[in-house]
């Protein structure tokens, strides 16, 4: 009787350091699995360039724009399927001056979506042009004034351009312009 409790005490010892080889590796998968993708984001090739204003008009249309220029896609701020991830075919490029089509992926058609002119500034000013093809054999060029910077959390794109010591500033000062009514009254 006393053999078959301890077998039994042995098979439980048994199951418990089975279940414990399963939830360690479980573990160590889901951790390769986070790492193998954590590395995967941080080796990508693509640079985001955020919308500071789109020339001529009071809002922009798009919010950013991602190229990975070694794979040569193109990304747009888009829900549609069909502008994302875009092939970049025809790429040139003259001194500060790069152009390229865009076309659609082959799971949209393929056709020829837009051309890109992109465009840095011995100041380092970036601007965006896309030439889109219109009625009539007219074009439409919305032409974006672009920054590598992400734009801070609490404003719009335009925010990339001021100094994060003035927007400080001006948010004191208008604290302070509120107390400074408060005690007129």
């Amino acid at each position: 009787m006393a053999s078959t409790q301890s077998k039994g005490l042995q098979n439980v010892q048994q199951t418990k350091i089975d279940v414990m080889k399963r939830i360690l590796l479980l573990v160590a998968v889901a951790l390769f699995s986070m790492a193998h993708l954590s590395m995967a984001q941080t080796s990508a090739k693509w640079k985001d360039y955020y919308v500071v204003e789109e020339v001529g008009q009071e809002n922009a249309s798009a919010y950013w724009f991602r190229i990975d220029w070694d794979n040569k896609y193109f990304f747009m701020d888009s829900d549609s399927e069909d502008e994302q991830k875009a092939p970049i075919k025809n790429y040139r490029e003259n001194g500060n001056k790069r152009s390229f089509d865009v076309y659609y992926p082959a799971i949209a058609g393929g056709g020829k979506y837009c051309s890109v002119e992109f465009t840095t500034a011995e100041d380092g000013k970036m601007t965006l042009t896309l030439i889109l093809p219109g009625e009539n054999g007219q074009t439409y060029k919305p032409t974006y004034i672009v920054s590598d910077k992400k734009p801070l959390k609490g404003g719009g794109a335009g925010d990339i351009r001021k100094d994060p010591k003035e927007l400080i500033k001006g948010g004191v000062d208008k604290v302070t312009n509120l107390f400074k009514k408060k005690d007129k009254k």
